[in-house]
């Protein structure tokens, strides 16, 4: 079989035939890239099983836990609970620290390969947001270069909350950016700087979409911004 995302994503989850899973495996051992889609996958798995629960607010037991009228099913005493755990946990998804950590753990990931791990490799804007047009997915016109790091590349990539962004790859001799645009609801009321795992991140919003530049500094992460911003404009504009 050739590289099929989804179809890595089912063998993970246990939702293959036998021939599917042995054709999956096979794959596995000789692709790299897929191999590494799986494990990426079962450690997303492990981390998301063990997340904590999120610490809802005082009160909040007492206000749902109501003695359920008669006739009124027995599921309804833990549904109205775990309603409002649900509600946290897309709550804590969209908040923009949270989501700074998911790209900024995806740039981490991705640059530890040599070569990256990229879908369509070159340098020209135009071939990389053409790939991704053909994908179904708009990209702004993003620069060649940025000072001294140049366009490589690009893929989707699976986010820890297992939503697909595209993410662009910058390099030079001596350092990594990524640009990502975040397709799920990020809340974010204005731009957004901060640092996640020793890595500097900004977040802005353009027409509805998210896009988070993740860099080794944030000088290289300012440089790449205001690069961005003249492209970014016209992105709204169109």
């Amino acid at each position: 079989m050739s590289c099929d995302r989804e179809r890595v994503t089912a063998f993970v989850d246990g939702e293959l035939a036998a021939e599917g899973v042995a054709a999956v495996a096979a794959h596995l051992e000789t692709c790299r890239e897929c191999r590494a889609q799986a494990e990426a996958e079962r450690g997303l798995r492990v981390r998301l099983r063990n997340l904590p629960l999120p610490e809802l607010p005082g009160g909040l037991e007492a206000r749902v836990r109501v003695r359920p009228r008669r006739g009124v099913p027995a599921v309804a005493r833990w549904a109205l609970p775990l309603a409002a755990a649900l509600v946290a946990g897309f709550w804590i998804r969209g908040h923009a620290p949270f989501v700074a950590w998911e790209l900024v753990r995806d740039h981490d990931h991705c640059f530890t390969f040599r070569p990256l791990p990229a879908r369509v490799r070159s340098g020209e804007p135009g071939v990389v947001g053409g790939w991704f047009e053909r994908q179904g997915t708009r990209l702004p016109r993003l620069p060649d270069r940025v000072g001294d790091l140049a366009l490589v590349g690009a893929r989707f990539c699976l986010l820890p909350d297992v939503s697909l962004a595209p993410h662009v790859y910058y390099t030079s001799a001596t350092t990594g950016v990524s640009v990502f645009v975040v397709r799920h609801g990020v809340r974010l009321d204005g731009p957004f700087s901060g640092e996640a795992r020793g890595r500097a991140v900004r977040l802005v919003r353009v027409e509805g979409e998210v896009v988070g530049i993740v860099g080794e500094s944030a000088s290289d992460v300012e440089a790449f911004e205001t690069a961005l911003r003249p492209v970014l404009a016209a992105w709204v504009r169109e």
